[in-house]
């Protein structure tokens, strides 16, 4: 079953069990880090409930995070952002979002530093420039931490400088990295001393572990499953438009045959880039949509001791086997969770998406 624990946001101390009602609880996680929960508490409860010191001290907004558990799995966390107490239900609402979210409230530099905000990042693969930017993220003071790990360093060529003046926020550096062709997923996990903490993965797709369904088992724990070929989005060229503006804005193109369908060219813009990382992210781009997407749909994962959640958490890979179906093809697909939700039920709500390499 589900627990909720609480946890100081700047080490990841356990700090106690919460007991959150059943009615109103809503969750939810996702790769881009912008999943939010919302959980209620009664509080005139004789065995659960709390005083407002109490209450203000459980669920300080900003130096609370909160992990939802089932075992040793961790299926999401969040920062709490407040509470909300209803005298006439007796009862405390309490709202937070990912951690990921602060990265769009910090900037390069604390405001009384702001000279010291150039981040320079040099001949690094994209690992690396993450790491320098979440390092960035937390430098300044004990007070500046998150229980982040910093995902591995190495060379490559990835260079960038990013200038005090502009005021960027930790998110615009991470997002101009995201736009080079990878995604940045922090993922919480529990320590042996069940302290919080979040592993920065670094990939092209983030996979965190394969499980094996088979779609006609009677036993499987997925139910609504789709199958969806689509070509709304499918490209033959990209154009991809940089940084500035008029005739000098610099462009970068991507694409060539063979053609399987008639021309269909398109542009899209990338406001903040120019050279070597505009045509990466064109070339990127255009790699996601020269094919139609395959879409496989799947609504529910029903969490047990059989199947539990650390088979739904985000980044999953699942192997769907089928065979003999009249309308799924034959063979193993391979599909990823890229988002779920739910309450506090064992139900688990999912959006996958085809491909986990």
């Amino acid at each position: 079953m589900f627990e909720l624990w609480t946890h100081d946001a700047i080490t990841g101390d356990e700090r106690k069990q919460v007991f959150p009602a059943a009615e109103g609880a809503q969750w939810s996680v996702n790769l881009t880090g912008t999943g939010t929960c919302t959980f209620v508490f009664v509080v005139n409860d004789a065995e659960t409930g709390m005083d407002g010191a109490e209450i203000d001290a459980t669920f300080a907004p900003n130096s609370t995070l909160l992990s939802l558990q089932w075992g040793t799995t961790v299926m999401g966390a969040w920062k709490i952002e407040d509470w909300d107490y209803d005298e006439d239900k007796g009862t405390v609402t309490v709202t937070g979002v990912e951690l990921r979210n602060e990265a769009a409230w910090r900037m390069t530099y604390g405001v009384s530093n702001y000279e010291a905000g150039t981040l320079a990042v040099v001949n690094r693969n994209r690992q690396g420039a993450v790491r320098a930017i979440l390092a960035r993220f937390m430098q300044w003071s004990p007070e500046w931490a998150y229980p982040i790990d910093l995902p591995a360093d190495g060379a490559g060529t990835f260079t960038q400088t990013w200038q005090f003046w502009k005021k960027l926020t930790i998110q615009d550096l991470l997002t101009q990295v995201e736009d080079d062709g990878v995604e940045v997923f922090l993922r919480p996990y529990l320590t042996a001393a069940r302290q919080l903490r979040f592993q920065t993965i670094v990939a092209v797709k983030v996979s965190v572990g394969t499980s094996y369904f088979h779609l006609q088992a009677e036993d499987r724990p997925l139910s609504g499953v789709h199958y969806k070929k689509s070509g709304a989005e499918q490209l033959t060229g990209l154009q991809g438009i940089g940084t500035g503006s008029g005739q000098d804005q610099p462009v970068a193109w991507s694409g060539g045959g063979p053609y399987l369908i008639p021309i269909r060219d398109a542009k899209r813009e990338f406001p903040d880039l120019e050279g070597t990382r505009l045509q990466s992210a064109t070339n990127a781009t255009l790699a996601d949509l020269r094919n139609p997407i395959v879409q496989w749909t799947v609504s529910t994962f029903t969490a047990s001791d059989e199947h539990p959640p650390s088979e739904a958490v985000v980044g999953r890979g699942w192997q769907l086997q089928s065979e003999g179906h009249p309308q799924f093809p034959d063979g193993t697909h391979t599909v990823r969770v890229i988002a779920a939700s739910g309450s506090f039920s064992n139900v688990i709500s999912v959006e996958v998406q085809s491909g986990i390499a």
